[in-house]
């Protein structure tokens, strides 16, 4: 059996960084500047990786390693390629990814590390190296080279799909449904009103019908309430009963607090919504359902609960979904935080609307309502902590004191 180990990534990443520069002298002077600790922090995004350096002249370069992404259909083959392995789990269920993954015949054909004709630079450093590589933008190749040495996930990232998605799927996977038999009749949607084909009335049903017979005159001072009474099943697909008196409960909620004049809060997505339903007395009982339909283990639910209860249903949407924010958004919010990291050199990590400090062990999460929202990670998956703020720096300080109560 062969030994996993993660070093493969680094020799590749580095092999084809040479390749795509092809000057000596500007991996020397990189080296130099990283000796003199003039590097920020390593941001690595989807097809970019970026720092910051001084300048002479009280400037700051901002160069950028640009890497093409693979594209989706390119991950869903890496994806199910690797899935299809016994040994997957193994391999990429963990941070520590096998770089046995470098080989393309395991990954469908497609190399996730990328080849010298997929790396590009730019920088600000001067005006003509504005799109060719110099000393700053290989100082990143570096830098990303001894992240993805140790910890290549940042390497997935870069190339268009974070590794959590893997893990996702690798926790989920199973066999595919077996399509229906040729006898099966085709399902068709709950409130589709498009005709289809007439089907032939059998002679005898025709013989059988009858007029409809006139109205009569209903006697409505004798009704009998069933509100409570028993009640056959209805139909599939339509929800059962209980799930049923579950919503009318909830609707009967929502509209006593209306008429309290209480403000309900917006569930934003159908997830965050769900944990609000699941928060009341009438939704308790659905929490399995709920799981399975959310793809959650135990431990996800009890950490969605988390959630809403510190966000409310923002908060569970954030646990749930990964918005898409701009650039500026997480730029502010890592300059913000940088003065309160403990390790102030250490990689940072931006993807989608998280900004991770993983030497730290704290991540923000940027929610639709504009607050951020802390997580840590005391036991190696990210939990939601009080404290969501508008200023990331104070959802940051929450996550420390969070981090320094559990230690």
């Amino acid at each position: 059996m062969s030994v996993h180990t993660t070093a493969g990534w680094a020799r590749a990443l580095t092999s084809a960084l040479h390749q795509a520069t092809g000057d000596a002298r500007l991996h020397d002077e990189a080296r130099r500047l990283l000796a003199a600790g003039q590097a920020g922090p390593l941001n690595v995004n989807q097809g970019f990786a970026t720092s910051k350096f001084p300048l002479p002249d009280g400037r700051v370069a901002r160069p950028r390693l640009l890497v093409t992404p693979l594209t989706a259909s390119e991950w869903d083959r890496i994806e199910a390629a690797i899935c299809a392995r016994p040994d997957a789990a193994d391999l990429a269920g963990t941070a520590a990814i096998s770089d046995q993954l470098t080989d393309p015949s395991l990954t469908a054909g497609v190399p996730i590390a990328p080849d010298p004709q997929d790396i590009s630079h730019t920088c600000t450093c001067t005006p003509d190296a504005a799109s060719t590589a110099c000393p700053h933008s290989v100082a990143v190749g570096m830098l990303l080279t001894e992240r993805v040495r140790t910890a290549p996930a940042p390497l997935f990232t870069l190339r268009g799909r974070p590794h959590q998605h893997l893990k996702k799927r690798l926790r989920t996977n199973s066999p595919a449904p077996q399509p229906a038999g040729p006898t099966a009749p085709a399902a068709r949607p709950l409130h589709d009103n498009t005709p289809g084909p007439a089907a032939p009335v059998p002679a005898q049903v025709t013989r059988a019908l009858r007029p409809i017979p006139d109205p009569v005159t209903l006697d409505l001072t004798q009704v009998r309430l069933v509100l409570h009474a028993s009640l056959p099943e209805p139909p599939e697909p339509l929800p059962g009963t209980e799930a049923l008196r579950a919503l009318a409960a909830d609707a009967a909620h929502r509209a006593g607090a209306c008429l309290d004049g209480q403000q309900l809060p917006d569930g934003h997505t159908p997830g965050g919504d769900i944990a609000r339903f699941l928060s009341l007395p009438h939704g308790a009982a659905f929490r399995q359902a709920a799981m399975d339909h959310l793809d959650l283990d135990v431990v996800g639910m009890g950490h969605l609960q988390l959630a809403y209860t510190q966000g409310g249903p923002v908060g569970a949407a954030v646990y749930l979904e990964a918005f898409s924010v701009d650039h500026d958004t997480l730029a502010h919010a890592q300059a913000s935080i940088q003065p309160l990291r403990p390790a102030p050199t250490a990689t940072i990590v931006c993807e989608d609307n998280r900004v991770t400090d993983e030497a730290a062990g704290i991540q923000l999460r940027y929610g639709p309502d504009g607050r951020w929202y802390p997580y840590r990670a005391p036991y190696g998956v990210w939990q939601p902590v009080p404290g969501p703020s508008p200023d990331p720096a104070q959802a940051y300080r929450a996550a420390r004191r969070s981090n320094q109560r559990i230690s």
